[in-house]
C-alpha cells in the first residue's frame, strides 16, 4: 500500500506539465518520541506552491519501551501574499508503529499500524531557502501500542531548500 501511495504521487508529480524546481527539507523531531524526517518534492505543482511526499522515523527508547515510529505522508504547501514569506504546510498519510516493553525477562511486542497527520509554518527567507516549524500527531486504535491514550504528538524543525 506505502509503494502504490509513493508511485502515484511521484507519477502525478513527474507528468505536470510546468518546469518546477526540487523541494527538500530536512527536519528534527522534538517529544517523548525524537527522530528525523525528509520531504522531497516539486515546486509549483498542482496548484500549490510545493507538493512533497515525505517520511520520518521517531524512535522512544528508555526503561523497559523500545519503541519505533515510522510516517508516510503527502503534504501541500501555500504562500501566502504578493511576497509569498509566509506559508502553511498540510501533510496527511499513514503511521507504522512497532514497540517492544521487557519487564522481568518478559517480553512482549505490539506492532500497529494509523493515522499520521501534520501541519507546519514557513517563513521564506530567501527564494531558495525557508525556516519551518510544526507538529505532528499520529493515532491509533485504542491499545494497540504501548503509547499513552494511542496518541502520538511531536514538534518539529527544519530548512526548506529550494532547488
Amino acid at each position: 500500500m506505502k509503494k502504490l501511495v509513493l508511485a502515484l504521487t511521484l507519477s502525478a508529480l513527474s507528468s505536470t506539465p510546468t518546469l518546477a524546481d526540487i523541494h527538500l527539507s530536512p527536519e528534527v523531531k522534538i517529544g517523548a518520541y525524537n527522530g528525523f524526517g525528509l520531504q522531497a518534492g516539486l515546486t509549483d505543482t498542482l496548484g500549490f506552491d510545493a507538493v512533497f511526499v515525505s517520511y520520518s522515523r521517531t524512535e522512544y527508547n528508555k526503561f523497559n519501551y523500545d519503541e519505533r515510529l515510522d510516517t508516510y505522508r503527502i503534504g501541500a504547501q501555500h504562500m501566502f501574499g504578493a511576497s509569498k514569506i509566509h506559508g502553511l504546510q498540510i501533510e496527511l498519510g499513514l503511521a507504522d508503529y512497532d514497540g517492544k516493553k521487557n519487564r522481568s525477562g518478559n517480553e512482549e511486542t505490539k506492532a500497529s499500524k494509523g493515522v499520521s497527520i501534520g501541519a507546519s509554518y514557513i517563513f521564506q527567507v530567501t527564494p531558495n531557502i525557508g525556516l519551518r516549524a510544526g507538529g505532528d500527531l499520529n493515532t491509533f486504535r485504542s491499545s494497540t501500542t504501548f503509547i499513552p491514550h494511542d496518541l502520538s504528538p511531536n514538534l518539529n524543525i527544519a530548512m526548506t531548500f529550494t532547488f
